[in-house]
């Protein structure tokens, strides 16, 4: 029998997997976000994103609201593993930025479940260059 942590590598893999085309409706697709690590036993998620360049506002760097949807689609993939659903809805979610991300920058959202209850889950999350420089951003974030 698969343990937790085996499992949950296995389905967030198959995640991943689907093909992706280039010209593509979905925001999710475009931002080709791919899986970088999981832990069962700390209900965490890592997913990677390398910062394109329809993703830059007129500053030349990441819209904010971009970055939140990196994090939003981190915590929720990580929701829908813990509440055995095809479905997340987020609650609320409050980003602080920290700094900025710049074209070609790679980084990674790590989601972290601080709190499940029957129906509603807490969660925490953080924007992190693969530099390994300080944030670019926190969050934390209601979801059910």
């Amino acid at each position: 029998m698969e343990d937790g942590q085996a499992y949950m590598d296995r389905i967030m893999k198959a995640a991943f997997l689907g093909e992706r085309e280039e010209e593509t409706r979905y925001i999710y697709d475009k931002m080709r976000g791919t899986f970088a690590g999981c832990c069962f036993t700390d209900k965490e998620l890592k997913m990677e994103f390398q910062v394109q360049e329809w993703e830059l506002n007129p500053m030349q760097t990441m819209h904010g609201g971009l970055i939140t949807t990196a994090v939003d689609m981190t915590c929720g993939l990580l929701v829908r593993f813990y509440k055995q659903s095809v479905s997340a809805a987020t609650v609320h979610l409050s980003v602080d930025f920290l700094r900025p991300l710049r074209l070609g920058e790679v980084f990674t959202v790590r989601a972290k479940i601080n709190r499940q209850g029957r129906r509603i889950l807490f969660l925490t999350a953080e924007v992190v260059s693969s530099d390994g420089r300080q944030p670019a951003a926190t969050a934390s974030g209601t979801f059910v």
